[in-house]
């Protein structure tokens, strides 16, 4: 019997994104050549072609992690445990930290390896849902103190979250914080979209500056649009979770790729000019989907994201509230006679009237036009 559940969004995707002509629903956003990254800062190439293929260090070098250093307040490199992409720094929290017979609270819907470990570690998980109402996605701090236990050993929140785009408000923020305190409970926090707020003014601290034991998940793959590099990190005051966390690695990655672990480097020092870049993408993409939604309001509708480079419309049609639509259906039908490539909410566990659409990427418009073009073609 397998360890994990079969991860069917993971799976889905590989069978259909390298073949799909358009991803309408990618995650990340866009990305640089090699060439174009190392441009960024005087001798990076030379020094790049003269890195040692070796071994790198467990926790990752020590300049790369000063460098994710700086994007925190208060906290050192020796607060930050390099992991080769979020997926690793997620599986290697959780078995550092959680026993069998916890209690686990995780946001829902959410990216399946969030519940996912947790469960198949022998916790109990009980999901925290997000609610749609008066035009956004919202979570409940009051539904979290229902959901809390005398067992509740960790709460697994993502914000701005995927795929909804929603983010809390500060307030919000602030209350999560206090109940966890409260209870004496981790909090993890996939902040893997922070620096993609549409209001920057509303941008979050991190969990691990708010509270003393948060720990805070991130990745270069998102905003930074560096997915290939597979660079993600842990941020945590709690040095006993970072030593548990290197006890776990030991069994898996041990360390990340040196190449990977330099390029990082040069982008987190080049960090802004990459985020800069990938907001004028959103920014300008969600103009295109704002006039999309607002003219195919017969084909599907949305709460427009508060952040992040993913939103997660609906289906119209059907019974009441788009009951009877099924996304994978039609995007299955968009993908054979459009090439366009839509992720439908069932791999959420969620309505399967809902979709996940990513705006991303610089050939979101062209994508687009072409989803819109087959809805007038079957209209």
């Amino acid at each position: 019997m397998s360890f994990f559940q079969p991860f069917r969004l993971e799976r889905f995707f590989a069978e259909h994104e390298f073949s799909a002509r358009y991803l309408l629903c990618s995650s990340d956003c866009e990305t640089v050549e090699t060439r174009e990254l190392l441009a960024m800062e005087e001798g990076a190439a030379e020094a790049y072609l003269g890195q040692r293929l070796g071994y790198t260090e467990t926790r990752g070098d020590p300049r790369l992690r000063e460098d994710i250093a700086r994007l925190y307040r208060g906290i050192g490199a020796g607060d930050v445990f390099v992991h080769a992409g979020g997926e690793e720094a997620i599986l290697n929290a959780c078995v550092a930290i959680l026993s069998a017979g916890e209690h686990v609270v995780v946001n829902a819907p959410c990216y399946q390896s969030l519940a996912e470990v947790p469960r198949a570690l022998g916790c109990a998980v009980s999901p925290w849902q997000f609610r749609s109402e008066s035009g956004r996605w919202f979570l409940d701090p009051d539904e979290l103190k229902r959901l809390l236990r005398p067992r509740t050993r960790l709460v697994i929140l993502n914000t701005p979250h995927n795929p909804t785009g929603a983010l809390l408000g500060r307030d919000e923020f602030n209350r999560i914080v206090e109940l966890c305190r409260a209870s004496g409970c981790l909090l993890l926090v996939d902040e893997v979209y922070r620096y993609l707020e549409t209001d920057e003014s509303r941008r979050l601290p991190a969990v691990c500056e708010a509270y003393e034991n948060g720990v805070s998940l991130n990745v270069l793959s998102k905003s930074a649009g560096l997915a290939g590099l597979r660079i993600g990190w842990i941020a945590t005051r709690r040095a006993d979770i970072l030593d548990a966390i290197a006890v776990v690695k030991d069994y898996n990655s041990i360390c990340s790729s040196a190449p990977s672990e330099f390029l990082a480097g040069v982008a987190l020092r080049s960090f802004e000019r990459l985020v800069a870049r990938n907001r004028s993408i959103i920014s300008s993409n969600l103009e295109l989907l704002r006039e999309f939604f607002g003219r195919r309001s017969d084909f599907a509708q949305w709460n427009e994201p508060e952040g992040g480079s993913i939103a997660f419309p609906r289906l119209v049609g059907g019974g009441a509230e788009g009951a009877g639509i099924d996304a994978e259906e039609v995007a299955l039908r968009i993908l054979r006679d459009a090439g366009v490539l839509l992720l439908p909410g069932a791999y959420y566990g969620y309505d399967p009237s809902h979709f996940r659409i990513g705006f991303g990427r610089a050939n979101m418009p062209a994508a687009l036009a072409e989803l819109d073009a087959w809805i007038e073609r079957n209209a």
